[in-house]
């Protein structure tokens, strides 16, 4: 099979993808998709990498080098196992053997590689780049940048008009990239300079929070000795607090020390705090890419959005802070990081031309739209289940989370959320429907014409229709519920997945909105979700509004038939269109989690019960 190759070589994780006639998709590297960056030198001189690496990690700490792209082009060597590597060597060693990987599992190597990087390198990081796939033995490759890269996947989901212009927010693990990249025909050009921090990044904030505990521990951590193992053990608890933290509104931390294990609340709102200043760093030099556009006649007024990417954009704090300050709809995957190896590997389908040494296209090559797009929620790839969660605070034991050490998120499924509304082209809303009544969209009866009930997965994120027999993926199945009606749905954990109700053309609802309508549904939990979930509204992919629902199911009894009534002025500030509905029920989360929804529909004024669910109780 002919494919093309996008690999994104990053300071906490490497990913990879592949696009050829059958679409774009990410590929697995390990059982947890992504590998991380680490390399390990064993006793028998060999050099593992990601996964590998990690494993063996433990039996040796001067062993160890991890975060080393973020050395490249120093001259002072990383000792492991008493050799010295580059950070090049380190990093072609990674990419070898995810070449080596990706060709095995695809039966036979890629017809083109593009790798990425961060687009504020300037030519000596490049030149030391470039030494990367030569020392990895690759005879040809090409390079884009990371916000290059992400534009482009965005662009796939998203058509951008000629001439439209957006501004890509890329927050990874080690650094910030803030690029503007303007459609010209089916290309993209960079107005202005990129900017961005090649120290600033989730590796910061990781180390931000280690000491955020140590104060809080009267400097405990801090007197432990680096080859300490309770050390890494540590900083790993902080990698998977700052990841849960996007999700709940507080962790309990059990942190062990030699003197017996201490118990530590963090609340999102302190961890705001602690990464406020460095947030609000990133988006001044957002301003100062723009306004290095302005040579061109480029305003912030001008934007059509900004495209957040990179796994620390996840972070909710940064997409708060970046649209309130511009003022513009900011974009975000669920998982954001995975935009720039889907775009890379978009691009290795094109002929990319030839770059100079030490050079980069000024330009991404014309990308033509690929088949089978799906014109529904389409995933980056299969989640990392994320660990059993309760009503309560977490308390996370840490050899519960030495694995997640190497996992920088736990969502992989890619959703694009929009805080600006608008239509794709084609079926175009149909005439305004005014909220004189419920809007009913499945009853006792089943769906409700002409909306039909689906379910997602990476099986088919186009949709499986739920017919008399049900509908089963992988990742979740769902069926009529004969015992009380309804749609009874059982998502496995194997991956995300969803169930959502849709109609052909879209349709104007507005006055829902405006009438403080809710969106009403009634449900019985017969599993709490052990991951992310939400329930979005959709108004022609690949706009969409969401909440955030996790708490509130895992909050709801077992076995009890329960209402819920959502606001749907909720779903506005997150990207819902109402004058554009096809979709307005939707649910999807990353772990197990089984439920029956019954009685869909909107219904005017419902936002104003007292039993309604706050918005502030769904962020």
């Amino acid at each position: 099979m002919r494919y093309g190759l996008g690999i994104d070589l990053g300071t906490s994780f490497v990913s990879a993808a592949v696009s050829g006639p059958g679409g774009t998709r990410m590929v697995s590297l390990s059982s947890q998709l992504i590998v991380p960056s680490v390399a390990y030198a064993a006793l028998d001189s060999l050099l593992l990498t990601g996964t590998a690496a990690e494993n063996a990690a433990g039996s040796g700490y001067g062993q160890v080098a991890r975060a080393f792209k973020r050395r490249l082009g120093d001259p002072t060597p990383l000792v492991l196992g008493g050799t010295a590597y580059s950070p090049a060597a380190l990093m072609a060693a990674q990419l070898r053997d995810v070449l080596t990987h990706v060709t095995r599992t695809e039966g036979g190597s890629p017809d083109s590689i593009v790798l990425t990087c961060p687009a504020i390198w300037g030519p000596y990081r490049r030149e030391h780049f470039a030494e990367v796939p030569r020392l990895a033995g690759v005879r040809a490759s090409h390079l884009v940048t990371e916000p290059e890269a992400a534009a482009t996947h965005y662009s796939m989901e998203r058509r951008l008009g000629d001439g439209e212009v957006v501004a890509v927010y890329d927050l990874g693990g080690g650094t910030l990239d803030t690029t503007i990249l303007r459609m010209v025909g089916s290309e993209m050009e960079i107005l202005g300079t990129p900017e961005g921090m090649e120290h600033l990044g989730g590796i910061d904030f990781d180390e931000t929070l280690l000491a955020h505990l140590d104060d809080r521990l009267d400097g405990a951590i801090s007197q432990l000795e680096a080859t300490d193992p309770a050390l890494a053990e540590i900083r790993g608890l902080c990698v998977r607090a700052k990841e849960e933290l996007s999700i709940e509104p507080d962790v309990n931390l059990i942190v062990p020390l030699p003197s017996g294990p201490r118990e530590v609340l963090v609340t999102r709102l302190q961890f705001n705090e602690l990464i406020r200043p460095s947030v609000q760093l990133t988006i001044e030099a957002l301003r100062r890419t723009i306004a290095s556009a302005g040579g061109s006649g480029l305003r912030i007024e001008d934007l059509s959005a900004v495209l957040l990417a990179g796994g620390s954009s996840r972070i909710p704090l940064v997409a708060q802070m970046v649209s309130r300050e511009l003022g513009k709809p900011v974009r975000v995957t669920l998982h954001p990081k995975f935009t720039v190896a889907l775009g890379a590997a978009t691009i290795a389908t094109r002929a990319v031309p030839a770059t100079p040494p030490g050079g980069m296209p000024h330009q991404v090559p014309p990308v033509a739209p690929l088949a089978g797009v799906p014109h529904q929620v389409p995933p980056a790839a299969s989640p990392v289940p994320s660990l059993p969660v309760s009503p309560a605070s977490k308390k996370w034991l840490v050899p519960a989370i030495a694995a997640a050490v190497v996992v920088l998120a736990v969502a992989i499924t890619t959703i694009i959320l929009t805080t600006g509304g608008g239509t794709d082209a084609g079926a175009g809303p149909s005439t305004a429907q005014t909220a004189t009544g419920p809007l009913w969209v499945y009853d006792s009866k089943g769906p409700v014409a002409p909306y039909h009930g689906l379910i997602g997965s990476a099986e088919n994120w186009a949709g499986t229709e739920i017919g008399a027999e049900g509908a089963h993926h992988t990742a979740v199945t769902a069926a009529p519920d004969d015992t009380g009606g309804g749609l009874r749905v059982t998502w496995t954990g194997d991956s995300a997945g969803q169930v959502y109700l849709q109609r052909s053309n879209a349709q104007d609802l507005k006055s829902y909105v405006d009438s403080r309508g809710a969106l009403v549904f009634a449900t019985v939990v017969y599993k709490h979700p052990n991951g992310r979930t939400q329930v979005a509204i959709d108004c022609n992919y690949p706009c969409r509004g969401y909440v955030e629902a996790t708490t509130l199911f895992q909050n709801l009894p077992v076995g009890q038939k329960t209402t819920i009534k959502i606001p749907l002025s909720c779903f506005v500030p997150t990207g819902l269109n109402p004058a554009s509905v096809n979709t307005p029920f939707l649910v999807n989360t990353e772990g197990y989690f089984a439920a029956t929804f019954s009685d869909i529909r909107w219904v005017p004024g419902a936002a104003t019960d007292s039993d309604a669910t706050s918005c502030d109780a769904l962020k």
